[in-house]
């Protein structure tokens, strides 16, 4: 047996070696950030991988033109501030991309494309064409003007486990399958069924193609027959990131959101996506990146970017124009897209002094130049570097009241 005063030695040795673990553990799994804020966090494997420097996606890309060396600056900083690992990719300039290589017939795009468009265009392409390239399972692909709140990681937590409820089988089928025969529409996060298969894949789910998670607005999708419910929601209630009703709006002088006219206040909804537009983060999957780099690299062009992407998720892409195929027939042809989104979103478009966009002026006239904001987001990182960087606690833009 051995003595008392080893034993202790040894006991004493454990746990410093199990505390430095953690510590390094907790340091490569947390934000950079000097302070902590409580919310809502769902305890499974799965969501801890989302704590990460990649949010549970292999990789996280953002584009950015070379000449906006501001935007890039200001987005490195708001990404090491938020504990994210960021790839660049070039964007790419409009008059640099030749009619001759817009895939699909001239004739049939909608009134012609600007030259910022192409640009665009050509730029999430080259991402995708990446993807495919490197093989890589899942990817978070974000504008360079996209911002999004301090606590960005914990709502991604939640978000991923609402998500999996359109992405993950339940006895043989996602929930949301299930629920198209009822009982009811909407389902609160807090009785989310916990008895999905592990996802192998990703942590947001094996089965999707598209996560829609920073846009300037997104339809609840309607019921596919008068007799038949809406597609399922998930609700998560007392989401105290979201703004309170009055602020639910994409620039200071539009109307309310819908979301606002249907929920209690706090509330964040993830559906189906239906009509969303713009394309501020959404991640891909390496099916739905190889099926969006077929539609839109090889077959077609029809319109922006985020217009085609938006048809592409509502299915008006599953067959040619003036085709009038058997039902049964596409079915067991093309499966439709999977495509997940959340109101208000995760991350939106920061209208920086100017509020000058490279592709589209988005805000123009709607929104005071003179200052900065950015829609949706409570505790804005662009909006806090500043203070961040000094350790400082940051400021709510939307405040309640």
């Amino acid at each position: 047996m051995l003595p008392r005063h080893r034993i202790i030695a040894v006991l004493l040795a454990l746990v410093v070696s199990l505390f430095v673990c953690f510590t390094h553990l907790n340091r490569n799994l947390t934000p950079a950030l000097p302070y902590t804020y409580t919310y809502m966090t769902v305890a499974t494997t799965a969501s801890r991988e989302i704590i990460n420097a990649t949010l549970g996606f292999q990789r996280i890309f953002a584009i950015n033109l070379p000449a906006r060396s501001d935007r890039r600056d200001a987005m490195t900083l708001a990404a090491a501030l938020s504990g994210l690992e960021i790839t660049w990719v070039n964007g790419v300039a409009g008059q640099d991309v030749p009619d001759k290589v817009l895939p699909g017939d001239p004739e049939s795009r909608q009134g012609g494309l600007t030259v910022g468009s192409k640009g665009c265009w050509r730029a999430h392409m080259d991402v995708l064409q990446r993807i495919v390239r490197e093989n890589i399972t899942s990817a978070l692909i974000l504008e360079d003007d996209a911002d999004w709140d301090v606590r960005l990681k914990a709502q991604m937590q939640v978000f991923a486990q609402a998500a999996r409820a359109f992405t993950q089988p339940l006895q043989g089928q996602p929930l949301s399958e299930q629920y198209r025969q009822g009982p009811q529409p909407e389902l609160p996060f807090a009785k989310l069924p916990h008895r999905n298969l592990r996802p192998s894949l990703s942590a947001y789910g094996d089965d999707w193609d598209l996560l829609w998670l920073g846009h300037c607005g997104t339809d609840f999708p309607a019921a596919q027959a008068p007799s038949k419910p809406p597609p399922l929601r998930v609700t998560i209630e007392n989401d105290m990131t979201v703004p309170s009703h009055q602020h639910l709006k994409p620039h200071p002088f539009a109307l309310r959101d819908d979301l606002a006219e249907k929920y209690p206040p706090h509330t964040r909804v993830v559906h189906a996506s239906s009509g969303t537009t713009c394309t501020q983060a959404y991640a891909v999957s390496r099916k739905g990146a190889r099926k969006l780099l077929w539609q839109f690299g090889v077959e077609t062009m029809t319109a922006g970017w985020d217009l085609m992407l938006r048809d592409w998720c509502d299915r008006l892409y599953e067959h040619p124009a003036g085709s009038n195929p058997n039902p049964a027939e596409a079915t067991s042809r093309r499966r439709a897209p999977v495509c997940v989104t959340v109101q208000p979103p995760l991350f939106t478009h920061h209208y920086g002094k100017g509020a000058a966009s490279d592709i589209t002026a988005a805000g123009g006239g709607f929104v005071n130049r003179d200052k900065e904001m950015t829609p949706y987001v409570r505790l804005s990182v662009r909006l806090n570097m500043g203070r961040l960087v000094n350790g400082e606690p940051p400021v709510d833009q939307w405040e309640d009241g």
